[in-house]
């Protein structure tokens, strides 16, 4: 059972710039929520030596940049995908989130409550 405070939403289309202070790396964006969301395909040796990250989240025209702390991490032979809570939510993040939960509406919390997916242009 999961522990979310805030549901995830699947999302497609939205891309990743990512920075330790050290190195960085660009993906996609795997879901979201009101309070994180996962970066896929990151390398493994990036955030080996810190314990926060700048992350620039974008689809389309929309840009968000935050500070992120790493809650989990599933590393795989070659990357990581890592779960990342927002440490100050924007408030554009915010009202992002509140339009792509309006835009899935209420068919979003049957089965779970974590089944939302999103692709917005």
């Amino acid at each position: 059972m999961e522990k979310r405070k805030y549901p995830r939403i699947f999302i497609q289309g939205m891309q990743y710039d990512v920075s330790d202070g050290i190195g960085c790396c660009s993906g996609a964006v795997r879901d979201v929520s009101q309070a994180g969301l996962c970066l896929t395909r990151i390398p493994k040796r990036l955030g080996t030596r810190t314990t926060t990250y700048t992350v620039v989240a974008s689809q389309g025209e929309k840009y968000f940049k935050f500070k992120v702390k790493p809650r989990w991490e599933k590393i795989g032979r070659l990357s990581k995908n890592i779960g990342v809570e927002i440490d100050e939510v924007p408030r554009q993040w915010t009202e992002y989130i509140l339009s792509l939960e309006h835009f899935l509406g209420p068919e979003r919390n049957r089965g779970g409550g974590n089944r939302g997916f999103a692709q917005l242009s």
